[in-house]
């Protein structure tokens, strides 16, 4: 049984790790298909063993997400300024690229089109306002920002490069898509 709640602990950790942000019970409940009882008490357990370590596990009402332990907020807080200060990453450029020429998307469908998570680059272009999240009822959705056009030199984000025949192609596969 304890060999059980290790592996449920371990994908837990992975779990939280790959998606960035909170989440909530009953999307873990979801993924796993374990009980909730099985669940708390893997995610408690892990909480514990993480007690010691750089990242912490909390939670809040139904939602877990894994943090850096605060001890090290002097040393985060030097890595986040030099990243601003620095150029972007070909990385934080290709989440940009999806953001600008997506319109709204979701976390979610960045990761979908890169194949890779993207917290950290989405979490570095809103440190410096070059995306913002979309209010407009999806979850965790990104939009480039007013300061990101005004850095490109553009007024709208119709002036993008080929935006009009890449709406076009993208409108076309996601019709594909849905008709299948």
């Amino acid at each position: 049984m304890r060999e059980d709640n290790l592996k449920l602990e371990k994908i837990l950790e992975s779990l939280l790790f790959t998606y960035g942000e909170e989440i909530s019970i009953k999307k873990l409940l979801e993924v796993t298909k374990k009980t909730k009882p099985d669940l708390v008490l893997a995610l408690n357990n892990l909480k514990t063993s993480l007690s010691e370590r750089g990242i912490k596990l909390v939670n809040k009402d139904d939602y877990w997400q894994l943090v850096a332990d605060k001890s090290s907020s002097e040393y985060i807080e030097k890595l986040v300024k030099s990243e601003i200060q620095e150029e972007l990453t070909p990385a934080s450029l290709e989440v940009l690229a999806v953001v600008a020429y997506k319109g709204i998307v979701s976390k979610n469908e960045i990761e979908a089109i890169r194949g890779v998570n993207s917290s950290y680059a989405l979490r570095n272009l809103a440190l410096r306002g070059l995306v913002e999240k979309d209010e407009s009822g999806k979850s965790y959705s990104y939009k480039i920002s007013l300061s990101a056009l005004r850095k490109l030199g553009l007024e709208k984000i119709e002036d993008l490069p080929n935006f009009r025949e890449l709406k076009q192609e993208t409108e076309k596969v996601e019709s594909l898509i849905k008709n299948v």
